[in-house]
């Protein structure tokens, strides 16, 4: 009876230690469930920032390569614009080769120091392009200029009606020139010849004889300045 009676003592602390255990399960599954809540969360967060990152790079480097290729097409764009005005205004002085130079000279005054220049060199008459080069060393108004070509004309013997054309050229071409200045007549071919002052273009020939006409004061043979002459071509 004293067993019996013992045993039945002991059933509610039985009872209380599995009631027990049972919370304590259950609030670790609980604490253990908020916890793989947070981890995923955790790890979508970290996800959806790694995406937001990926974009921003990607949308950098797509900037970069958008400024890249703008920078590109417009360095293309401007040696291309810068090509065009090269075409258009033909062979430069760069591209051409010195054949000869001398110095004109009245007693004891020096006028003017001339160079010539072609494609390679050399001089060949009427062969384009071809430059004359022209340095003042005194001052001289145009007039005089104008006047003293003239004068070379009629040396070689054009037509009095020629020389009246020409003029109208020489009245637009011929500045007054101080000492320095630099007088240059570019010549690409008979169409197309125009009059720099100081590297700057000064007068467009629209006279496709006028070129000739007027390298022939210093080239032609019959010129009045034949050792000038020789000196311009190259020939000793």
């Amino acid at each position: 009876m004293k067993t019996l009676h013992n045993g039945d003592k002991s059933q509610p602390h039985i009872k209380q230690f599995q009631s027990s255990h049972w919370f304590v399960e259950l609030l670790f599954g609980v604490v253990g469930a908020l916890v793989l809540t947070l981890i995923v969360a955790v790890s979508i967060n970290d996800a959806s920032a790694n995406d937001k990152n990926d974009k921003n790079d990607k949308s950098d480097i797509s900037d970069i390569s958008d400024i890249s290729g703008t920078s590109d097409k417009n360095d293309k764009s401007d040696k291309s614009g810068i090509s065009d005005k090269n075409d258009k205004s033909g062979i430069s002085d760069a591209a051409l080769i010195q054949v000869g130079k001398a110095d004109m000279s009245l007693l004891w005054l020096d006028i003017y120091s001339a160079k010539l220049f072609s494609i390679d060199g050399k001089y060949q008459a009427n062969r384009f392009p071809m430059t004359l080069d022209i340095q003042y060393h005194r001052d001289i108004d145009a007039i005089d200029l104008v006047d003293a070509t003239i004068e070379q004309w009629q040396h070689l013997g054009f037509t009095e009606a020629n020389i009246a054309l020409y003029r109208q050229q020489l009245v637009n071409a011929w500045p007054d020139v101080k000492e320095g200045d630099r007088l240059t007549f570019r010549v690409n071919n008979p169409e197309d010849a125009a009059f720099l002052l100081n590297d700057t273009p000064y007068y467009q020939v629209s006279n496709a004889q006028f070129p000739e006409a007027f390298l022939d004061i210093w080239l032609s043979e019959k010129t009045s300045r034949p050792e000038l002459r020789n000196q311009l071509i190259g020939v000793n």
